[in-house]
């Protein structure tokens, strides 16, 4: 079984995909993967450098994800390049896990924020959203990711709405912000979907 957690950042999906992990299930982050195929000496690197300046290749040959990101982020259209380069790597890499898993007989989940963007809901037997109010959203991420609310306001711009995971996914579990309830909300989720696929 492949389930798909995706929804905006500061959600609260690594919480969620935690819970589905003490179940069984092989967690397959695009984040993860995201920060992999921009490791030193990674093909993907010299294409960011070249799209976004060579600068954001620090002295010793690491990203300097900060300055790609105020790049990037500064408009739709930088953004929909970032996206476009990284995209076909991370799907690629992401896909040949879940081969791996699927020939071990495991259950595995997509923890991607770009899960529909990217058509990978489509591989999905189910697709879960992650959700949460924006103000606790920017909190959370500020604490994160040690950027300003500007920045990470400016960031969360280039991102959907609510309402387009939700739209996506058959199911979506709200976080309000108290751990106990998204932690017991995610239970029942992951219980749900085993359930289901036991059955069939």
């Amino acid at each position: 079984m492949l389930v798909g957690i995706t929804g905006p950042s500061g959600a609260g999906k690594g919480c969620v995909t935690r819970v589905f992990a003490e179940r069984g299930f092989v967690v397959i982050d695009a984040d993860l993967i995201a920060r992999q195929v921009v490791m030193p000496g990674e093909p993907l690197l010299s294409v960011l450098a070249d799209t976004f300046g060579g600068d954001i290749i620090l002295p010793d040959g690491s990203l300097d994800r900060r300055l790609l990101g105020a790049r990037a982020f500064s408009s739709e259209k930088n953004t929909a390049i970032l996206n476009g380069i990284m995209h076909t790597e991370i799907k690629r890499r992401m896909l040949q896990q879940a081969r791996q898993c699927a020939s071990e007989g495991k259950n595995c989940l997509f923890d991607a924020p770009l899960l529909i963007e990217a058509e990978l809901d489509f591989l999905c037997d189910v697709c879960v959203a992650v959700v949460a109010p924006p103000e606790i959203r920017v909190k959370r991420l500020m604490l994160r990711d040690n950027l300003t609310e500007q920045e990470i306001r400016s960031r969360l711009s280039r991102q959907h709405d609510d309402d387009y995971y939700i739209s996506h996914c058959e199911f979506v579990i709200v976080n309000d912000g108290n751990l106990a309830v998204l932690e017991r909300d995610s239970a029942a989720v992951a219980e749900k979907i085993l359930k289901r696929f036991a059955s069939e």
